[in-house]
């Protein structure tokens, strides 16, 4: 099975069924099941800069369930280096097709500026218990 790689708490905010949307620089021709694989570490301060802003954090504080000052915290217990569940991509977009039409909270979540791609996401399968993965860059290959 075909498996993406994503920071935290990105992969997570997928497998919590907050984010739909994955928006990225590189499109693909693959449809059908994807594994959501989160790192093995936080990503560098420069990378997704989105998640320093207060909007981000205090939407996330909500999806963690945890007050604003406790975001890094909770950040810090999420699972990493295991693959988080299991998703079908039903569709890929251009950013600047959908990016008007989408509720606040993915256009939080996302990157949606031009040139980039939507990838739309149903949820399969959400593990109760991560799997310990080693992950990769672009689509590699998962062996459940």
């Amino acid at each position: 099975m075909k498996a993406l790689t994503l920071w935290q708490p990105w992969a997570s905010m997928i497998a919590f069924g907050e984010k739909r949307i994955e928006t990225r620089c590189w499109s693909t021709k693959h449809r059908g099941l994807l594994a959501i694989h989160a790192a093995a570490k936080l990503p560098p301060n420069w990378l997704g800069s989105s998640r320093h802003s207060e909007i981000f954090n205090n939407e996330l504080a909500d999806v963690l369930n945890v007050k604003r000052d406790a975001v890094s915290m909770a950040v810090r217990k999420l699972p990493y280096a295991s693959v988080l569940c299991i998703v079908k991509i039903v569709d890929i977009e251009c950013t600047s097709h959908v990016r008007e039409i989408l509720c606040q909270r993915e256009q939080i979540f996302g990157n949606y500026e031009d040139g980039r791609y939507a990838w739309f996401m149903e949820m399969v399968e959400c593990f109760e218990t991560p799997i310990p993965a080693k992950g990769n860059r672009l689509l590699w290959n998962w062996i459940r």
